[in-house]
């Protein structure tokens, strides 16, 4: 019996220890999408010395609805860096009418991560400003608690180009926030310990 317990403990480690994402992961590549390498990255985590993901150059995409969701966390020593080699990303024209919390990339609770070199551009087809019934993107990219007491930390958003709806009143190109959820941007839930700051 416990022959079979340490053989257990081996396997699940070997399994954590290698899927974790390290090195540099291009798009086309090692993954098919953007999309495909941020799922991986929030399910796998990030190994011994960090992952870099790469838009390879000339490869424009279109987000997914809502954004490309980050809640992985990188350390000092194993940073995570998602890099666009000045690649466009358009927002989805499928958003969800009259939410208020639609990014190009939304980082929710996550520490030590780079977004670098992308061109986020709204999408043209997305044109009715009215808050609730809005399709609008609102974020170039947004920063969000992922609870009270786990907020992101050591972020940058650098050399980014954010274009969002001129005309629209919830447009922000970076924003951050410690006092609402990323999904309800109406109702005060205050951080309640430093670690939920950023």
């Amino acid at each position: 019996m416990r022959r079979l317990f340490f053989t257990t403990i081996m396997l699940l480690w070997v399994t954590f220890t290698f899927g974790q994402l390290t090195g540099t992961k291009t798009i086309p590549g090692d993954y098919a999408t953007l999309a495909a390498a941020i799922t991986d990255l929030n399910t796998q985590g990030v190994g011994p010395g960090g992952v870099t993901i790469e838009l390879t150059a000339g490869n424009p995409e279109t987000a997914p609805n809502g954004g490309y969701v980050i809640t992985a966390s990188g350390t000092p020593n194993s940073p995570i860096l998602i890099k666009g080699n000045g690649d466009t990303i358009t927002s989805s024209a499928a958003l969800t009418a009259g939410a208020l919390n639609d990014a190009f990339f939304k980082i929710i609770g996550g520490d030590y991560i780079t977004i670098d070199g992308f061109v986020m551009q709204e999408n043209a087809a997305n044109t009715t400003t009215t808050a609730s019934s809005n399709n609008m993107t609102e974020f170039g990219v947004a920063l969000f608690y992922a609870s009270a007491t786990d907020g992101p930390q050591h972020c940058t958003i650098q050399n980014n180009t954010i274009t969002l709806g001129a005309n629209y009143q919830n447009a922000f190109g970076i924003y951050a926030n410690s006092r609402h959820t990323s999904t309800n941007m109406t109702t005060t839930a205050d951080i309640t310990a430093q670690t939920g700051a950023f």
